[in-house]
C-alpha cells in the first residue's frame, strides 16, 4: 500500500492539470479537556493547503502549525506541528471506463498519510464524488486506518464546497470513526474586489470547529475568526 501512495504522489507532481494553494490564519479560544484544547487561552493556527488534479487522480495535503501561550492541554507545549496527505487513483481513468450514474460522477481508490508529533496512521480505502445539488464539489472517502495511538478502525471523511450569495462561499470536511467525530466548517466572504488585490483571493470570516470523543464524553466546540489568501 506505501509503495502505491508513493507512485500516486510521484503522478501528482508530474501531471499537474489544476492546482490550487492557500494560507490560512485562525484564531480561537479553544480551553476544554480535548486533546486538541490548551491549558487556558486562546490557540492560533496557520494552515498551508494545496490541492491538485492529475491525468489519474487528485491529492490535496494540508500542514497545520498551532501556537498558544500557556500550552495545550495534554502535552503542555506551546507549538504544535501536524499534516495530511491525500491522493486518489481514479478507477474510472485507470481503467478506460466511467462510473458516471446519478449523482454519483467519479470512483477512486483513496489512501491518506496522517503525522503528528507521537502520533501518525496509515489510510486506504475507496472513494467517489457525487454531484448534489447546491454543492460544487462533494466528496465521499471511506478508509481502513491503521494507527500508532488508539485502535485501528475505519473513517468516513466527507469533503464539500458551496457557493452561496454573492462572494460567499461555504466549505469544510467531516470525518467520522467509532472513537470520534471533527468537523471542521467555513463561512467565507471574499474581500478581493472590496478592496482591489490584483492577484489571489483575499477572504474572511469564521471556522466552526466541533470535536467529540466517545469513549470520555468530551468535546470541543468552538468558532474561530479566520483570514484565507488563495494563490
Amino acid at each position: 500500500m506505501k509503495h502505491l501512495l508513493f507512485a500516486s504522489l510521484l503522478l501528482g507532481s508530474g501531471l499537474n492539470a489544476f492546482s490550487t494553494t492557500n494560507i490560512q490564519y485562525l484564531y480561537g479560544d479553544f480551553e476544554g479537556a480535548t486533546f486538541m484544547d490548551t491549558t487556558q487561552g486562546a490557540k492560533q493556527t496557520v494552515t498551508a493547503e494545496h490541492y491538485r488534479t492529475f491525468d489519474y487522480g487528485d491529492l490535496f495535503m494540508f500542514a497545520d502549525y498551532a501556537y498558544t501561550h500557556d500550552g495545550l492541554q495534554f502535552t503542555h507545549k506551546k507549538n504544535d506541528l501536524y499534516g495530511e496527505i491525500s491522493p486518489r487513483l481514479s478507477l474510472d481513468k485507470i481503467g478506460g471506463f466511467s462510473t458516471s450514474t446519478g449523482i454519483l460522477k467519479e470512483t477512486y481508490a483513496a489512501f491518506q498519510y496522517n503525522r503528528g508529533d507521537k502520533y501518525h496512521a496509515w489510510l486506504y480505502g475507496a472513494g467517489c464524488d457525487l454531484a448534489l445539488p447546491g454543492f460544487s464539489v462533494f466528496g465521499v472517502n471511506l478508509y481502513r486506518k491503521h494507527q500508532n495511538i488508539g485502535d485501528h478502525t475505519y473513517q468516513l471523511s466527507l469533503n464539500y464546497y458551496a457557493p452561496l450569495a454573492d462572494r460567499w462561499h461555504f466549505e469544510g470536511f467531516t470525518d467520522w470513526t467509532a472513537r470520534d467525530i471533527l468537523s471542521q466548517n467555513q463561512l467565507l466572504f471574499d474581500l478581493t474586489q472590496t478592496i482591489g488585490i490584483k492577484e489571489g483571493k483575499l477572504e474572511v470570516g469564521t471556522e466552526w470547529h466541533y470535536y467529540h470523543e466517545n469513549s470520555y464524553h468530551t468535546d470541543n466546540d468552538v468558532f474561530q475568526a479566520m483570514l484565507k489568501y488563495t494563490f
